[in-house]
């Protein structure tokens, strides 16, 4: 091949090369950013997709017991506090699968939530044979729900309970408080009588929810495939924007469900809706944590997350009926009608009213928190810790016997933290889906780098072609006498 033919080859190899790189390099933002929404958005084939649809990362609920150990003082009204022993944890894992999907034209999907819970004897503390006394929450329940009737209803429900037996405080296992259930004579009459919502035959904190699809509700969310910045975030849950039971802002369905959030540049605060007490909290940023390598933004609870208004006036509507002291939000509606109040474990960050009047609580910063922590680019969760406390309002009754000599309390019951860990396994997908914006750039660029090296070795072996080509010149000249002579 003639060494013209050669640097024809190798200048239009540099050119193509420095061409499609610098284009791609040009180009490779918005090559980036729709690589990111496909592996991003909600679909059937995206990344996130997989980690939504059933949890492939170890997830667990633990829950602990609050054991009233002096429930005579507490039935007598004496000067001593009730005092509470926390047993635990009792450690369940947890799978979530997404059910019952229909895919949306407004690129929304509507979906429902099926968990499933497995006892984890190595990790737990205690056994789920474990006996705990408290507060029973039917007869609370039932003293609640007739708080505004008149004295000869309250007193003619109070012979009732007297006549079946009925008590305010119970020892039941964990297992029958958590998922097993237990019957209740009075909860029967109750739910007769329509003196309770409660829609069980038997009574647990988690009865008839182990592997139940509908028990949460339906949830409509954004899939991102219209607006990335919008990705887990909920449109409607059972089929409204709002819920019936908290007037206002306070009312409003907003946020994530948890599982699933969309990007997050420089959001100072994030938002998730909680179906369990039916609205959404708000956390704070707090600080840049590191995890399997990655770096996220913590947001954790601070002392808005159950403010009464007095800090945070949006929060003014979630005072439904008597306004409690901040730290604790009525959940009563929410929770067919039962004295049921949420905090935070421990009473971590309320008011200290609520531990002024028992004993055994030792709230912690570390041990009762709520965060979450978000890797901001992707969105994707790695590391969760949602911890709530469950509490029942027990309150003084003259007109009926059971509570004539209960000063009113709020009764902590058990708290629990659901957590979920990013494997490494799924942290280096997400490590490789950033730095493929770095990468991706690098590369286009490295090869135009390359064609324009070729160019230049092509434009080398050109110049210096034509300089041996000078050298090599043979000058023939003719003397006066007719002799050819050689110059050079």
């Amino acid at each position: 091949m003639k060494l013209w033919k050669k640097l024809a080859i190798i200048f239009t190899i540099g050119i193509v090369l420095a061409i499609v790189g610098l284009t791609l390099g040009i180009l490779w933002s918005t090559i980036y950013v729709s690589i990111i929404n496909t592996q991003l958005a909600l679909t059937p084939s995206s990344t996130n997709y997989e980690l939504w649809e059933a949890t492939p990362i170890p997830m667990y609920l633990k829950l602990y017991m609050f054991n009233l150990t002096n429930y005579e003082d507490f039935l007598t009204g004496n000067d001593t506090k009730p005092h509470f022993v926390e047993m635990g944890p009792y450690v369940f894992r947890e799978v979530d699968y997404k059910v019952n999907l229909t895919w949306n034209e407004n690129s929304t999907i509507t979906y429902q939530r099926k968990r499933i819970w497995h006892f984890d004897e190595k990790m737990s503390v205690g056994q789920l044979s474990d006996e705990v006394t408290n507060v029973n929450p039917v007869t609370a329940s039932v003293a609640y729900a007739l708080r505004y009737k008149k004295p000869m209803f309250r007193d003619m429900v109070d012979r009732i309970m007297k006549a079946i037996g009925q008590k305010l405080i119970i020892t039941k296992t964990v297992n029958e408080l958590l998922f097993e259930g237990y019957n209740d004579t009075m909860l029967k009459i109750a739910r007769k009588f329509n003196f309770t919502e409660i829609p069980f035959d038997k009574f647990a904190w988690f009865y008839g929810r182990n592997e139940s699809a509908p028990y949460d509700g339906t949830f409509n969310m954004f899939t991102g495939a219209s607006n990335l910045l919008d990705v887990g975030v909920l449109k409607e849950w059972n089929y409204n924007s709002k819920v019936d039971y908290y007037p206002g802002e306070c009312g409003v369905v907003k946020g994530t469900n948890g599982d699933l959030w969309p990007p997050l540049p420089d959001n100072q605060t994030v938002s998730f809706f909680v179906s369990d007490i039916c609205t959404s909290l708000s956390i704070p940023y707090e600080e840049e944590i590191v995890h399997e390598g990655l770096t996220g933004l913590k947001y954790s609870s601070d002392y808005t997350i159950f403010d009464n208004g007095t800090n945070v006036p949006s929060h003014k509507c979630y005072c439904v009926g008597d306004c409690i002291p901040s730290g604790a939000l009525n959940i009563s509606l929410c929770k067919w009608g039962a004295p049921a109040f949420i905090s935070l474990p421990h009473f971590y960050l309320a008011d200290e009213s609520y531990r002024q009047s028992i004993d055994g609580m030792r709230p912690s910063k570390v041990k009762h928190e709520l965060s979450i922590a978000i890797e901001p680019k992707t969105g994707v969760p790695l590391n969760v810790n949602a911890k709530l406390q469950l509490n029942l309002l027990v309150q003084h009754d003259d007109d009926m016997s059971t509570f004539k000599n209960i000063k009113t309390t709020f009764v902590p019951m058990l708290w629990f933290t659901q957590e979920a860990y990013l494997t490494s396994d799924y942290a280096s997908t997400v490590k490789f889906i950033i730095v493929l914006q770095s990468l991706g750039s690098i590369t286009c660029y490295g090869i135009a780098c390359i064609g324009i090296l070729i160019i230049c070795i092509g434009a080398f072996l050109y110049i210096r072609h034509g300089l041996r080509g000078e050298d090599n010149q043979v000058l023939l000249a003719r003397n006066d006498n007719g002799v050819t002579t050689i110059n050079g």
